[in-house]
């Protein structure tokens, strides 16, 4: 009884922990093998972000070490489903889906993974795995000799050598199991992977260890959003914003920007101070904190969108930008980016994008803090929200503004709260 409230004040401290507290101690719980505290431990801080990527991803990952693959895989789904153009996630996906025993949808995931990061080799090695454990030694065999699986590609060799054995197979007759040589790793993290390769020797864990497990390593594509960071690659030129910027690696020079009209500077600021827009040059990796925003890749292939500055986070040199602006006689004006050609551009939103169809005669008008961007051809002008009845100057001068976009195209919004 004596301990009573001690231990009643230790429940109300760990209910009133943040969220970075909850998933550091169930991060360090997976990696020490306790997967069960684990996943009680996401759990707790998914109470106070129930959608964060960080956390989900995390859960996946206890869920796979728990032997729980319906599980993990429901979980890497929902990651899936937020961050479709990265890599990470549908490797992971498809590595519980593998280890479920799905092989169909082990390879669909696997396949995209490697459509987004050419050089994956381990999933080239999942994939391999996939498509042999499914009954495919022919499909299977030139992935594991990408990834420099030797011993895998003799164990095709051996079942095609074998026309009846090889036939079985890829009819998917038979008992196929885990191939032996070949097991299945573990999941990979969405922060940091850590290779068998960089594990130290025992007699040198310490603070190496600790900064080698946190090591962040340069994405293959140019932008990469995972659990709450965002990474740049530089490679060349890249446009960036310096708000959440943590800091950056290699050789890589940092300028402010300055807006263009009409393939000319201004020599006006792109973006307020604090949130300046800054052109990278050289070679590296810029490391943000992606904060609250919700982050998203857009490649326009070619085709050309008009955007609200502020939605805006970074975008490829490579695509052609021209700032712009929509005048209003009763409000503030709406700032806009035109940007066009073969790149691909980051938007910062509150929520998730919606598009909404806009034909002619037919307008959308959208709540000014809310408009993303709008493509077609649109022609966008700022009007009050509501027209009264009566003619009445003052009411309508009351009114919220919101843009009304009308031609043929598509209004680009976003669902989470205004700005």
């Amino acid at each position: 009884m004596t301990h009573a409230p001690a231990v009643l004040k230790e429940a109300e401290a760990r209910a009133e922990e943040p969220f970075d507290v909850r998933m550091r101690r169930a991060s360090d719980l997976l990696a020490a093998g306790d997967a069960g505290a684990a996943r009680e431990e996401v759990s707790r801080a998914q109470e106070l972000r129930p959608g964060d990527l960080t956390a989900l991803a995390l859960l996946g990952q206890a869920f796979y070490k728990l032997g729980r693959f319906d599980e993990a895989s429901e979980a890497y789904a929902k990651v899936v489903d937020e961050s479709p153009v990265e890599a990470t996630p549908r490797v992971n996906l498809g590595l519980a889906n593998l280890k479920a025993g799905r092989h169909a949808q082990a390879v669909r995931q696997l396949e995209i993974a490697l459509d987004l990061a050419p050089d994956h080799r381990k999933a080239m090695g999942y994939l391999g795995l996939a498509l042999l454990e499914g009954g495919d030694p022919a499909r299977a065999r030139p992935w594991f000799e990408r990834a420099g699986k030797g011993g895998m590609v003799a164990r095709c060799d051996e079942l095609l050598a074998r026309p009846a054995a090889a036939l079985a197979a890829a009819r998917g007759e038979g008992e196929w199991t885990a191939v032996e040589g070949a097991p299945v790793s573990e999941p990979e993290s969405l922060e940091v992977v850590l290779e068998p390769d960089d594990a130290l020797p025992a007699e040198e864990a310490g603070l190496a260890t600790f900064a080698l497990a946190r090591r962040v390593r340069p994405p293959v594509q140019r932008f990469s959003v995972e659990g709450g960071r965002l990474l740049v690659r530089v490679e060349g030129d890249v446009l960036a914003r310096e708000d959440g910027l943590l800091g950056t690696t290699g050789a890589v020079r940092l300028q402010p920007e300055m807006k263009r009209f009409r393939a000319r500077s201004t020599g006006k600021p792109f973006g307020d101070e604090g949130r300046r827009m800054l052109r990278a040059a050289g070679s590296g990796l810029l490391v943000y904190s992606a904060g609250a925003f919700r982050l998203g890749v857009v490649e326009l292939g070619g085709e050309g969108g008009y955007f609200v500055e502020e939605a805006v986070f970074a975008f490829d040199d490579a695509l052609a930008y021209e700032n712009g602006r929509v005048a209003s006689a009763s409000g503030p004006g709406l700032d806009l980016l035109h940007l066009r050609g073969h790149g691909q551009a980051l938007l910062a939103t509150a929520g998730t994008v919606l598009a909404l169809a806009v034909a002619p005669g037919a307008p959308a008008r959208v709540a000014l803090g809310s408009l993303v961007g709008f493509t077609g051809a649109l022609t966008p002008r700022l009007a009050p929200l509501a027209v009264p009845l009566a003619a009445d100057a003052a009411r309508s001068a009351l009114e919220p503004l919101v843009v009304e976009l009308d031609g043929d195209g598509f209004a680009l919004v976003d669902a989470g709260p205004a700005r």
